[in-house]
């Protein structure tokens, strides 16, 4: 798949451990928001959507941040 047809819905979606395997550049941002996703041994098992409920984290902003990393 293109990143440029990724869309926000799809990362929420994708578990957290394919989608720091696929891209790795994006760990930086779990960490920026202090999720401690990257190396976690749930990760396998956890979404994005999962994580950014867990966390409390404000979901369009988090995704929107993940998309452009995925895109560059």
């Amino acid at each position: 798949m293109e990143n440029s047809t990724i869309t926000t819905e799809l990362i929420a979606g994708t578990m957290i451990s394919d989608l720091l395997e696929r891209w790795p550049e994006t760990a930086v941002l779990f960490n920026k928001f202090n999720m401690a996703c990257v190396g976690c041994v749930v990760a396998p098992f956890y979404s994005v959507d999962d994580a950014i409920s867990i966390y409390g984290v404000q979901r369009d902003e988090f995704l929107a941040k993940l998309l452009l990393l995925i895109q560059e």
